[in-house]
């Protein structure tokens, strides 16, 4: 979905913020998708609440990624 975003020769911490959003954007997809059968308006609200959240859905798989000492 996201391939090319950034180059080969970008940042590693980049690329790995790259791998976060796309993984977000999964799990934002599957939380969409299985809806309660409701169409229209309660799809909108649902892409826009998760909208709001692939941001810190993203830094909160960074974080659970990060080596621990």
């Amino acid at each position: 979905m996201l391939e090319g975003y950034f180059d080969d020769n970008d940042t590693l911490q980049n690329k790995q913020r790259l791998l976060a959003v796309a993984a977000a954007l999964e799990i934002a997809k599957s939380a969409v998708g299985a809806g309660n059968g409701i169409s229209g308006a309660r799809t909108e609200y649902d892409l826009q609440s998760v909208a709001k959240e692939i941001g810190p859905l993203a830094d909160a798989i960074q974080q659970a990624l990060a080596p621990r000492n």
